[in-house]
């Protein structure tokens, strides 16, 4: 498994990386699925899909279902296809529920459609987060430690199955333990935090020359919003719908959703520093994607174990 942090270069070493494995690749990153969003998630290029069978890349549409637990479960039926055929999987994305998902297994509940996401946030704005909150530490105290003050999906989602059932998410969760029995390695690729910054303030100013609010006006015209579907509710979607409802202007568009993805990059680092399982690939972005890829594949076959550098960490 390849992970790592937005704009460190996963899918420009996963090639090389998956070549030298022999392996075809299973995208886990959350909104690379969906075949609408596309300068918003800046998925692998036609080149890059054509060097190395891809799998999950533009196959869903966001009317279509497709959560965590929905990708946990068809990247692991994937995974033992490939083994019977004598070939290898290679995951790559930064997605980390989709990570933990597919390691260690997620309920994927039935009672999620019958959750109405519009009147929850509804609530949240008219009661306000901090009150939300303080409801979700009452009655699922270890759901609202992990949830991040920003998250309100996750609140409210976990608010919502509350109210529904009756039932703890974070007690659903306990119960779907089911680790990944085939062998496997993870690791978390990532650079200097400051350079890592720089990358993704031009990744955002790149997107927006390349034509992100026409893609998400157009999304808009079809009836998808920041309220409604949850792939828009994320960094470099939500921030554009205040731009096209005239609250903002171009400049505070872009400077919230460079700001948004900064967070999100810290989240990642912050999660990745949690997880054991993971081997962290500290690498120069002047460094050429194939010497990255060969890096990893050293330490995978034992030659050259990469050397963790806990300061870096």
């Amino acid at each position: 498994m390849l992970a790592g942090t937005t704009a460190s270069g996963k899918t420009e070493v996963s090639i090389p990386l998956a070549k030298m494995i022999g392996a075809e690749i299973i995208n886990a990153d959350s909104r690379q699925v969906y075949r609408e969003l596309i300068i918003g998630t800046a998925p692998p290029s036609q080149e890059q899909l054509a060097a190395v069978p891809h799998h999950f890349v533009g196959t869903r549409s966001l009317s279509e279902r497709w959560t965590a637990g929905d990708f946990a479960r068809e990247a692991r039926i994937l995974i033992g296809q490939l083994l019977e055929d004598g070939k290898s999987a290679l995951i790559v994305g930064g997605s980390m529920l989709y990570i933990r998902a597919l390691l260690d297994g997620l309920y994927d509940s039935d009672i999620e459609p019958e959750l109405d996401y519009p009147a929850l946030k509804r609530e949240w704005d008219e009661r306000g987060g901090e009150a939300m909150l303080r409801e979700l530490g009452e009655i699922d105290p270890e759901s609202a430690r992990r949830t991040h003050v920003n998250d309100h999906h996750r609140a409210l989602r976990a608010i919502g199955i509350y109210r529904v059932t009756g039932e703890r998410l974070s007690e659903r969760f306990a119960r779907a333990s089911d680790p990944l029995s085939v062998p496997h390695r993870l690791y978390f690729l990532c650079g200097d935090r400051v350079e890592t910054y720089a990358r993704v303030n031009a990744r955002a100013e790149q997107m927006i020359a390349a034509g992100l609010v026409d893609e998400v006006r157009a999304l808009s015209d079809l009836g998808f919003n920041e309220h409604n579907c949850n792939p828009l509710r994320t960094h470099g979607y939500q921030e554009v719908f205040p731009y096209l409802r005239g609250e903002c202007n171009q400049e505070k568009m872009l400077e919230a959703i460079q700001q948004a993805v900064r967070h999100y990059v810290k989240r990642q680092m912050t999660w990745f520093r949690k997880e054991p399982r993971a081997t962290w690939v500290m690498r120069s972005f002047a460094e050429p994607p194939e010497i990255v890829a060969r890096r990893i594949w050293n330490d995978f076959t034992g030659a050259t174990p990469i050397e963790q550098n806990e300061t870096a960490r």
